[in-house]
């Protein structure tokens, strides 16, 4: 495992580094039943990147108003939280466990834990102070950042600035991450023999 603050997210590196790896982001697919069409877009994509050595996901999805607005308010919800809490969060470009998996935590904190920041429209904020509940695909994305960094917790900061801010401390779920490390497994050799397939014709 390895811990990469050179790197700057959304930068042309950090999207050529993420060519042809497992990603947090992709997680809610990951796990999805195999005959599942997100399942299946997800190892196309892989096989893709690995045999052309170019990322196929900023050709399809290049952002939008609600990726934009988070970029824009992220660091002050980190400031927010930051004071808060008086917990310190150390900005990281990327954890690489291997040549296939790697994840982009929002943040550090102490030896233990990861940051993870949303900033939601006003609707969708009020929603999370009512059910006071991390939404599933975050939490799946949030339990493999927690695979890949081998840390205890990851913290759950949502922010808007017009509604109190929601922290929720999601802990390691064991049973999840198990999942996620032999999905990844089968999901590896399934790349690797339509990869063969594709070299042989």
């Amino acid at each position: 495992m390895k811990l990469r603050f050179d790197i700057q997210q959304n930068t042309d590196e950090w999207i050529n580094l993420k060519v042809g790896k497992f990603s947090a982001s992709t997680c809610a697919d990951l796990l999805m039943d195999k005959k599942n069409k997100g399942y299946q877009n997800l190892i196309n994509k892989i096989v893709e990147e690995r045999i052309t050595g170019m990322p196929t996901e900023s050709k399809t999805f290049t952002g939008n108003q609600f990726t934009e607005r988070g970029h824009e308010l992220e660091p002050v919800a980190r400031e927010d939280y930051e004071f808060r809490t008086f917990n310190d969060v150390t900005i990281i470009g990327v954890i690489e466990l291997d040549e296939w998996v790697l994840c982009s935590p929002d943040g550090l904190i102490g030896d233990d834990s990861l940051y993870q920041a949303k900033c939601p429209i006003f609707n969708t904020q009020k929603e999370y102070l009512k059910s006071r509940k991390v939404p599933t695909n975050y939490y799946k994305q949030m339990q493999f950042e927690l695979y890949v960094s081998g840390r205890k917790y990851n913290i759950f900061n949502s922010y808007h600035p017009h509604l109190p801010a929601l922290d929720i401390v999601v802990t390691r779920d064991e049973q999840m991450i198990e999942d996620i490390r032999n999905r990844i497994n089968e999901a590896k050799q399934e790349i690797l023999n339509e990869i063969k397939f594709l070299s042989s014709l």
